[in-house]
């Protein structure tokens, strides 16, 4: 219904309104017609120049709840009660971005919902949640074809005033949950982004603040994101986050070609993951690959 109201109004009003405004309003039609949910309710876009369809939320406790029910020993402790050195309550609720996951954890994760929802026919056979590859994390955060080529690491921090929400810094209201002025009324001690507030100590709901260009969520704090990459390949032992967290002021940190890197067992209060979806057609009537060789 929504997707025809858009029409309607495309055919009615569009010719009067600039070029650009109409531009954006087509898009904004042609995203709600090609996003897709699955079985927990995860919500899955196309981001063209990839392959794959990109969470547009981190994934949220309430999704992690219903894996760890099924598994006998994770990496990560405390991911539904998670607390910051022991005193501050983190992702309190189902909604909240799961943390405490290792890149082990998360993978696993991948691979058990994969594994669902073959087998209730969600997905088709080759279809698979996985990890984004660092460099399809980049073309989903607006730098895939600024980064050239190189390891994450070579590229890590290498486009300087290059946020998520664009190039100023401190970042205008909405952009994301950060190390904010309210954090710092709660820690007292707390490094934090001058003038700006989100309004939340720790995580924040997923989806509380403004989606990028292709209706995705927090690509900008809230929590790290694993990706599927070594940091260093092909000799790294260290895998790749993403996006910064909850607890970045920032400015180096909230860049958006930062990268972050820990052992794939570590895990701590701001790591987390998205999912894409891997082996469907996509946008341009592709098909993906398993990123397990990609950037």
């Amino acid at each position: 219904m929504m997707v025809n109201q858009m029409n309607r109004f495309a055919a009615t009003v569009l010719p009067a309104i600039p070029g650009i405004l109409a531009a954006v309003l087509c898009l904004s039609a042609e995203a709600e017609s090609t996003r897709w949910t699955n079985s927990l309710g995860q919500v899955y876009v196309p981001v063209p120049g990839t392959k794959v369809f990109f969470s547009i939320w981190e994934t949220r406790v309430k999704d992690y709840a219903a894996f760890a029910a099924t598994q006998p020993k994770l990496d990560g402790t405390n991911w539904n009660h998670a607390f910051y050195h022991e005193m501050t309550p983190v992702s309190p609720g189902p909604d909240y971005p799961v943390v405490n996951v290792s890149w082990n954890d998360a993978q696993a994760f991948c691979r058990w919902l994969t594994d669902v929802e073959r087998k209730s026919g969600k997905i088709p056979p080759d279809a698979m949640y996985r990890l984004p590859a660092d460099d399809e994390w980049s073309v989903a955060v607006g730098i895939g074809d600024r980064e050239g080529d190189g390891t994450p690491k070579e590229k890590s921090a290498k486009l300087p005033d290059v946020y998520p929400w664009g190039t100023q810094f401190p970042p205008p209201p909405g952009a994301g949950n950060f190390a904010d002025q309210t954090a710092k009324a709660y820690f007292t001690n707390w490094p934090c982004i001058v003038n700006y507030t989100d309004g939340f100590v720790a995580t924040a709901p997923v989806g509380s603040f403004t989606p990028n260009q292709f209706g995705i969520y927090d690509l900008a704090g809230n929590a790290l994101e694993w990706c599927n990459s070594d940091y260093d390949f092909p000799t790294s032992k260290q895998r790749v986050l993403r996006g910064g967290a909850w607890n970045n002021c920032g400015p180096k940190s909230l860049l958006s070609s930062y990268r972050e890197h820990v052992a794939p067992n570590r895990y701590s209060v701001v790591t987390g993951f998205r999912c894409v979806l891997d082996g469907v057609p996509d946008s341009t009537g592709g098909n993906g690959g398993n990123g397990e060789n990609r950037k």
